[in-house]
């Protein structure tokens, strides 16, 4: 990272985007504890840390953002469509559902989902192409939300300094326990809405 500066920050942070397991706070907290010099002031440390840090890390997420995107956008409906007997639901009501987020609040939701550093980003970009959010709020609001999150883990990497990897594990955790608590919440949500379509069948 030091050799290579913004260029490996941008690699890394592409590759989070792919590869869920790898913990996507540490690249970024990591950048600001090795790339930004300890005895800068906080204003200059900000500039640092937008060229450095949040032009790269941005551009990177947005662009990874799309291969999750694209993949359940153009993939989701036909494995949607091969298993609905097993999960109950038909691709109706995921049109339905939907429908009813189109406008502010799915663009709101991209926003404030890809802006906390304990979300899991690959995550954000499966569910927003499922739901068939168009691309253009779609890549409006992830550049956004991710200058907010690129900004927050470089700036607080920069501040602790050398134990930023001590609680870039512990933003992991977190990020892992939500992960865990997404997929609950969506077997959940289908084992609903498939006894509720069972019972109006």
């Amino acid at each position: 990272m030091r050799a290579h500066g913004q260029l490996s920050v941008f690699i890394g942070v592409l590759i989070e985007q792919i590869i869920v397991p790898i913990p996507s706070p540490m690249i970024i907290m990591g950048a600001g504890a090795l790339l930004i010099p300890p005895n800068l002031s906080i204003p200059y440390s900000f500039l640092q840390i937008l060229w450095v840090i949040v032009l790269p890390g941005t551009i990177a997420s947005t662009l990874g953002s799309y291969i999750g995107y694209t993949i359940s956008y153009y993939g989701g409906k036909a494995l949607v469509v091969r298993f609905e007997r097993i999960l109950g639901v038909d691709w109706n009501e995921i049109e339905r559902l939907e429908r009813r987020i189109q406008g502010k609040r799915e663009a709101w939701a991209i926003f404030f989902l890809r802006a906390l550093p304990v979300i899991p980003l690959s995550l954000v970009s499966i569910f927003a192409g499922l739901l068939r959010i168009r691309i253009r709020p779609f890549t409006l609001y992830t550049f956004l939300g991710s200058i907010l999150r690129c900004f927050f883990l470089g700036f607080l990497g920069w501040w602790i300094g050398a134990t930023y990897e001590k609680v870039a594990t512990h933003l992991d955790s977190a990020e892992t326990i939500i992960s865990i608590l997404i997929l609950i919440g969506m077997g959940t949500f289908l084992i609903y809405l498939y006894y509720k379509f069972r019972k109006q069948g």
